[in-house]
């Protein structure tokens, strides 16, 4: 499924209004166990701040209160989309979710056309990253249960971001049918981005990248439920301790 661009008052509420950041969104909003929600204006989801024009990031500063930013990417991608600028206030923290690249697999990380076949190809390249990258989750999670608002980002806002809330929010008790639908939710950030790519570039001949099927966080959740027990179990075989904390800090 892919939607069509969506001007920035027909966007869901968790979007943030950025000119060029792209898939910038609260985490909070969603239900949580025992009649609780997750707080907002404390935990965002980005895609990356290279196209960030000088008002976005202000913004990002100013009026978010943003005092951690993490980049979950390998340092070679600042060449194709520069890291968050040097920002007084600011701590930039470079934890790089360890994986192997897609695009070494020999399977088709691009150009999948069957729903099924790309289900199960993000289901076996998610539980990999979580295994194989599970520092980054880990300090990632300490980050934001330090207290100060955070914002975590990779490339698209998709992947590797998609991993971190996913195992965020089930920490904090949402459940996995609302997890699902926030992985879902970077359709209208690709959407956002192609508008701009075509507009900057031309539209290319064949269009890349991956869908965001929630069933695919679904299958995720499920598989590493399955591993581990649970994805906060997971996350404490990661060696991250303080789910408690987080509670206390997110939930209202």
């Amino acid at each position: 499924m892919v939607l069509e661009h969506n001007p920035l008052e027909t966007l869901p509420p968790q979007f943030i209004p950025t000119e060029n950041i792209f898939n910038l969104r609260d985490v909070g909003g969603w239900n949580a166990a025992g009649g609780k929600k997750v707080k907002t204006g404390q935990v965002y989801r980005s895609d990356n701040f290279g196209n960030a024009t000088e008002a976005d990031l202000d913004h990002v500063v100013n009026h978010l209160g943003i005092r951690h930013v993490i980049d979950l990417r390998r340092a070679e991608e600042w060449e194709e989309s520069d890291r968050f600028p040097h920002t007084d206030g600011v701590d930039f923290h470079h934890f790089e979710m360890l994986h192997i690249k897609w695009e070494h697999i020999g399977l088709r990380a691009t150009g999948l056309s069957d729903e099924a076949e790309l289900i199960e190809f993000l289901r076996h390249r998610y539980t990999g990253m979580m295994e194989s990258g599970y520092k980054s989750v880990r300090d990632t999670l300490e980050v934001i249960a330090s207290g100060d608002p955070v914002v975590f980002h990779c490339m698209a806002g998709k992947d590797r971001t998609g991993i971190i809330a996913a195992v965020l929010l089930s920490i904090l008790g949402v459940d996995d049918e609302d997890i699902a639908a926030d992985y879902q939710l970077t359709r209208h950030g690709s959407a956002r981005w192609r508008v701009w790519r075509d507009a900057k570039f031309g539209k290319p001949t064949i269009e890349g990248g991956l869908d965001v099927p929630a069933e695919a966080m679904r299958q995720t959740i499920a598989e590493m439920n399955a591993r581990f027990g649970s994805l906060e179990r997971y996350a404490e075989a990661t060696g991250f301790k303080d789910a408690d904390r987080l509670r206390a800090l997110l939930l209202e």
